[in-house]
């Protein structure tokens, strides 16, 4: 982990201080991801299956030219990657100004807590009944507001995904069974990049985790990617996640640069 970066004070010979500027430069600044969770939802006319969303998060990060490292594998499967903040890292420090975020989708709007220092947050809802896809939602992106420097920084619109097939024994409570071959397959578009992330979860906590990239629109969960994880371990249910993500980034009239994500989870255990 980085040191922690904080505004640092000269004393000129008048013992006048000077601030010295946060951000600019190449290192990205600001991280925002708005997530889509969805399910299995069936048409009630054609009685097609499709993805809705249950639930809709948002996150923002500031880390001036200190960004933790949350890079997707770019093949093959990684161990324990932490892709789903709760804090903006060891080089957090909040947005300048006071800043009180908040976020619009064109006909959404709502403000981002406070929860840590340099991280701000908005679990939009959780656990809804809703089936509304995905694109419908975000068909604007997510834009910020109120986010000092950010203002108007927006996380891309997200492709269309049609439909998520897990083959496999996956138990609604628990799971899928240390050790059982899972084949997921999806009719997607749009998106930049396709994930699958084997969690294992213990009272709603995360205790290990692998992600693979998944590119094909078929991935298989095998013994190579057993081998990353421990059954020895005490968890209450070892779902999965096959995920779609579209990525961008902007910088701001003051030079600082903001990476930007929406993603598309369809969670093989919904729980409540």
């Amino acid at each position: 982990m980085l040191p922690r970066l904080f505004p640092i004070l000269l004393l000129a010979a008048a013992c006048t201080p000077k601030s010295i500027e946060l951000g600019g430069g190449a290192p990205p600044d600001a991280r925002l991801y708005a997530d889509v969770y969805t399910w299995e939802c069936e048409d009630s006319k054609t009685l097609e299956l499709y993805e809705g969303v249950f639930a809709y998060q948002i996150s923002l990060e500031y880390a001036p030219d200190g960004l933790a490292d949350r890079d997707l594998p770019s093949s093959g499967c990684s161990a324990g990657l932490d892709i789903f903040p709760s804090d903006a890292g060891a080089n957090a420090t909040d947005i300048p100004g006071g800043a009180a975020p908040g976020w619009t989708t064109g006909e959404m709007e709502g403000l981002l807590g406070h929860h840590a220092e340099g991280f701000y947050f908005d679990n939009v809802f959780d656990n809804s009944s809703s089936c509304q896809a995905a694109e419908d939602l975000l068909d604007e992106g997510t834009t910020l507001s109120d986010s000092g420097p950010f203002s108007g920084s927006s996380a891309p619109s997200p492709g269309e995904v049609s439909d998520v097939t897990l083959e496999g024994e996956v138990d609604e409570e628990t799971g899928i069974p240390f050790g059982a071959e899972l084949t997921a397959s999806w009719d997607a578009s749009g998106w930049d990049k396709t994930w699958v992330q084997i969690r294992r979860e213990k009272d709603g906590a995360l205790v290990e985790s692998v992600t693979c990239a998944a590119d094909d629109e078929v991935f298989t969960v095998d013994d190579d990617v057993w081998s990353l994880l421990s059954d020895a371990l005490e968890v209450d249910v070892t779902n999965v996640y096959v995920a779609f993500e579209v990525d961008g980034s902007s910088t701001t009239a003051d030079g600082q640069e903001i990476l930007t994500a929406t993603r598309a989870m369809h969670v093989g255990v919904v729980q409540d």
